[in-house]
């Protein structure tokens, strides 16, 4: 058995033990109410027939996925909720370890090769709460990431059409990355296109027609009012917690509902100036998104590292909710961005790198438990975490394709 395989099973053998250790008292403190409740009782209700969007338990937190979603968590409703619990809690783990596996093959593919395990490290540094969050509350984000991964790293291998299932099943999961399936569509060839539709198509018709026609459509309709509409209406919410445009411009324009909460607004302003700030923020970073896409494409630019991180960034802003245990593709991003030699920035781009710097440290050590409930209430108010994906979005809107990189994979 040669020496690397045979290290890796002994790692994988040591670290088996270890992570159920750490998983089962996560599995057995799930009830009624936490997160991972909504998607075990939403693959309950879908294999037995009960409605997903209403009629919920007491106490227990709506669905906030799509139909597809709640098949998918089926199997978890094979087991009792305590050891779904402890299987996802273990599969968090190896999702993280997937998700650092991908990120290095992808930078080693699009990025200059010599700073790649030093911004891997750093990416895993910073991002590490973030899972460790995931990880705690048992959340869905990791099984995204992991997939939106695999879809860029099967692009770069040249498997469109595998991409293209990895990304439109993550869309299917939890629509967020559909900003991928755009970044497809546009960067791929025809046979992409073609794959995503088909297989978008599917993932709509195969839960309708297991639910039945009219119970499924009408699911479809409760999902867009129960989810979206508000959102598309340009509804903003000013929960702390929040890292995405709507919640970054709610906090800083308009006062909080309630009398005893903490505000963090600075510039203060109407709810109706706040919707329409909203709403041209967010067009703006989807236009921007789209047309430097659609530039790359007519240039047949090659992919550099940063180009996934636009989309990503672009995914975490224009999401309809971006918690921080959302914030998982920090791994990705950061590293990607850290890969880029700063000796070959000028004096301005070193300033501006720097500042972005801050940022993204504050971000990955601003946990609870490492600079106590005041500081982070504070960094989460106002929106360190919201501006500093800005920041990131224009670098890597500017970098990709024309910045300082030494090589990307061309098509």
């Amino acid at each position: 058995m040669p020496r690397h395989l045979r290290l890796r099973l002994i790692l994988v053998g040591l670290g088996l033990p270890v992570a159920l250790l750490l998983s089962l008292p996560v599995g057995r403190r799930q009830h009624v109410g936490d997160d991972f409740h909504v998607f075990w009782q939403a693959g309950r209700n879908f294999a037995t027939g009960h409605p997903l969007y209403h009629d919920s338990l007491p106490g227990a937190r709506p669905l906030k996925y799509p139909p597809f979603a709640a098949m998918v968590f089926t199997p978890l409703a094979l087991f009792p909720l305590p050891v779904a619990g402890v299987l996802m809690s273990l599969a968090n783990l190896g999702l993280w370890v997937a998700a650092l596996w991908l990120t290095r093959e992808i930078l080693r593919r699009t990025g200059p090769p010599e700073r790649i395990r030093l911004a891997l490290v750093l990416g895993f540094v910073l991002s590490a709460q973030y899972f460790l969050d995931n990880f705690h509350h048992v959340q869905m984000n990791e099984v995204t990431l992991v997939l939106a991964l695999l879809g860029v790293k099967a692009y770069l291998d040249g498997r469109e059409v595998a991409a293209a299932a990895a990304f439109v099943v993550a869309t299917a999961i939890k629509i967020t990355p559909i900003f991928f399936v755009a970044w497809l569509v546009i960067r791929g060839r025809r046979r992409a296109t073609l794959a995503v539709l088909a297989l978008a198509v599917a993932c709509v018709a195969v839960p309708l027609l297991l639910r039945g026609p009219s119970r499924g459509v009408s699911e479809l309709r409760e999902y867009y009012h129960v989810f979206l509409e508000k959102h598309e209406h340009g509804e903003v919410e000013s929960y702390t917690a929040g890292q995405n445009i709507a919640a970054l411009v709610s906090r800083m324009t308009v006062a909080p509902e309630s009398s005893g909460g903490v505000s963090y607004r600075w510039a203060p302003t109407s709810n109706r100036t706040a919707e329409l700030l909203y709403r041209g923020l967010w067009c703006a970073v989807l236009l921007l998104l789209l047309g430097r896409l659609v530039w790359l494409r007519l240039r047949q630019a090659p992919v550099t590292a940063v180009e996934p991180a636009m989309v990503f960034a672009t995914a975490l802003l224009l999401s309809p909710i971006t918690f921080t245990t959302h914030l998982v593709p920090l791994l990705y991003i950061f590293a990607a961005v850290l890969v880029v030699p700063l000796g070959r920035l000028g004096l301005a781009a070193r300033a501006v790198a720097a500042l972005i710097g801050t940022g993204m440290l504050v971000c990955g050590v601003s946990g609870r438990d490492v600079v106590g409930g005041t500081l982070y209430l504070a960094v989460g108010g106002y929106s360190i975490c919201a501006w500093t994906l800005l920041a990131l979005f224009a670098l890597t809107l500017i970098w990709s394709g024309s910045g300082p990189h030494s090589k990307g994979v061309g098509r």
